[in-house]
C-alpha cells in the first residue's frame, strides 16, 4: 500500500482575475481546413421511396456504378441545365 500526502482543493482565484477572462472573450473555434481540394461531406437525407426509385434505376443499368455516382452525375446534369458551374 502506498502512502500519499491528502489531495488538497484547487486555489481559488480572485473574482477580479476571473471577470477579466470573461470580459477578455475571444474566437469561436475554427475547424482549419488542411486541404482545400478535399472534398467535403454532406449527409443527405432520402425518402425511402426515392432512394428505391435511384436503386431500381441502377439496376436496370448495363454497367454498374455504384449510387453515389448516380446521385453525382445527376447533380452534375442538373447545375449544367440550370447554366450553374460544373466542375
Amino acid at each position: 500500500m502506498t502512502i500519499t500526502k491528502k489531495p488538497r482543493p484547487p486555489k481559488a482565484l480572485p473574482e477580479a482575475e476571473i471577470a477579466a477572462l470573461i470580459d477578455k472573450g475571444g474566437s469561436v473555434a475554427r475547424k482549419e481546413e488542411k486541404n482545400p481540394d478535399k472534398p467535403q461531406l454532406l449527409q443527405l437525407r432520402l425518402d425511402r421511396d426515392l432512394l428505391a426509385s435511384i436503386d431500381a434505376a441502377l439496376h436496370q443499368r448495363k454497367v454498374k456504378i455504384p449510387r453515389h455516382t448516380w446521385i453525382l452525375e445527376a447533380l452534375h446534369e442538373k447545375l449544367e441545365r440550370e447554366g450553374g458551374a460544373s466542375t
